[in-house]
């Protein structure tokens, strides 16, 4: 199993759920607003003078599916570009109660 934790501009978010409900992910948890600072996103403070916030989704997944969720990211960050922000991170799953 892997965990999948994809961070993105809250203004790509509408193409972000397309694209993993395309996949078939029907589980996952969101963390509406974030705030923060990136290397090539720049910071998104969500205040007047840093606007804006980003999102992120944590997603558990079989092995499988996890490469198709992160292939699908990479095509998004190539087609939409660096300017709104969108990174994946990929972890293994060592343990879990209940089931995926």
């Amino acid at each position: 199993m892997k965990m999948i934790f994809i961070v993105f501009n809250i203004s790509i978010q509408e193409e972000v759920h397309d694209a993993i409900d395309k996949l078939g992910v029907t589980c996952f948890t969101q963390w509406p607003r974030l705030i923060g600072k990136g290397i090539s996103s720049g910071p998104k403070m969500d205040n007047n003078v840093w606007p804006g916030a980003n999102t992120a989704l944590l997603i558990v997944s079989a092995d499988d599916m996890a490469e198709k969720i992160m292939d699908t990211v990479q095509k998004l960050r190539d087609d939409i570009g660096t300017h709104e922000g969108i990174k994946a991170f990929q972890l293994p799953v060592e343990k879990m109660t209940g089931e995926i």
